[in-house]
């Protein structure tokens, strides 16, 4: 018997219910492109060749850009500085390195988690974040001040999920 009352007001709960899902602001292409741009024009600015990442909220790359005169690693490093700020939801200078050092590097998985650096930053909108900048390849004070550049360009957010 109380199966079936469980049962028959869980069915009621679900029919005659609204259940809505909060809108969760989502870092487009486009806003993505602008902070991209914004880092870029700073990186000029400064007189340095950079690497740049802007990523989403899951992690994944939304817009990049790297001097062909950078070796590679540097790309991959501004990933790794945007990722950790994304999934931690803080700059990476924040994250203090426990090696004794300026900077760790811990493998988690396939990501890579930078600590102790300045370069990453997360983006928050409305107070939710919806993603990071990493810049690489400058002294790393300089490679903060072009993240921090790009977080000017966070516009209104249009897609929204």
């Amino acid at each position: 018997m109380r199966i079936f009352l469980l049962l028959n007001m869980f069915w009621a709960v679900l029919c005659y219910s609204k259940v809505t899902l909060e809108e969760i602001p989502r870092l487009n292409t486009a806003t993505a492109l602008k902070i991209l741009a914004s880092c870029h024009q700073e990186s000029i600015n400064q007189k340095v060749e950079v690497a740049i990442m802007v990523v989403g909220i899951d992690g994944r790359i939304l817009a990049s850009s790297k001097s062909e005169k950078m070796d590679p690693g540097l790309y991959d490093f501004a990933k790794f500085k945007a990722q950790t700020s994304c999934f931690k939801g803080v700059a990476t200078e924040e994250l203090e390195a426990r090696n004794g050092e300026n900077l760790e590097i811990i493998d988690i998985g396939s990501l890579k988690v930078i600590r102790g650096v300045k370069g990453g930053i997360p983006l928050y909108y409305n107070g939710k974040l919806v993603g990071a900048i990493g810049v690489s390849g400058a002294n790393p004070d300089i490679d903060k001040i072009i993240a921090i550049k790009g977080i000017e360009k966070i516009e209104e957010l249009s897609d929204k999920k």
